[in-house]
Order: structure tokens, then C-alpha cells, then sequence
């Protein structure tokens, strides 16, 4: 059965949502994660290439279909790739508010980003 995880962050990349899909499939309690920073799901080895494009999506919102295979560090350390959707969230004026993450327990979207 599939199942999805939605994670939210605000502007500062700090995690505001992070619903009980989230919890099952990277293994950290929402507790644990709200109010972090998304390096926590961040690979190590990929942070500097996602604050470079997290911070010039907040400075320039588009709507685009961001749909990727991405790598999720979850909590046991292990690094882990799940079907997503990245969407940029923005007022009416178009300014940023922050992301969103959307992910799925199965599946593949055919586009690998990092390899």
C-alpha cells in the first residue's frame, strides 16, 4: 500500500509540517522535526547544491512540476530515495512563504536529479 509524507518549511528552510506519513517513512517524530532545519533530511553530500536552489527559489517563487527521484537522509542514518514533488509556496503578490515536499512510499518518477 502507498502511502505519502508531506513536510512544509518556511522561508529559513526551518520544518513547520511534518504529518505522520513523514514519520513512518524518514523515522523521525514530528517532535524531533518541527522547528529543525531540512538538513535534516538533507543529505550531507547535497546540502550546499539544495540551499543554493532552496534560496533562489524563495528569492524567485515559480510554479514549476518539480517531480524527482530525491535522496531523503532518514533517521537511522541511512540515505534513502522516494518518488517526490518539491513545490515553492507563495502569496498572491508572489512572495515566498516557503516548500513543500510531497513523497510516496513506492514507486519511481523516472527522473533522477542526483544520479
Amino acid at each position: 500500500m502507498v502511502f505519502h509524507a508531506v513536510i512544509a518549511a518556511d522561508v529559513q528552510g526551518r520544518i513547520r509540517h511534518w504529518d505522520e506519513g513523514a514519520e513512518r517513512l524518514f523515522g523521525h517524530r514530528s517532535g524531533e522535526a518541527l522547528g529543525r532545519s531540512l538538513d535534516l533530511v538533507v543529505p550531507e553530500h547535497l546540502r550546499e547544491a539544495h540551499w543554493a536552489g532552496f534560496h533562489r527559489a524563495m528569492a524567485h517563487p515559480e510554479v514549476k512540476d518539480l517531480a524527482a527521484d530525491l535522496p531523503v537522509l532518514c533517521a537511522d542514518g541511512e540515505v534513502r530515495t522516494y518518488a517526490g514533488r518539491l513545490l515553492v509556496i507563495s502569496d498572491g503578490l508572489g512572495t515566498a512563504l516557503g516548500a513543500t515536499a510531497v513523497y510516496a512510499s513506492e514507486g519511481s518518477t523516472g527522473v533522477a536529479p542526483f544520479g
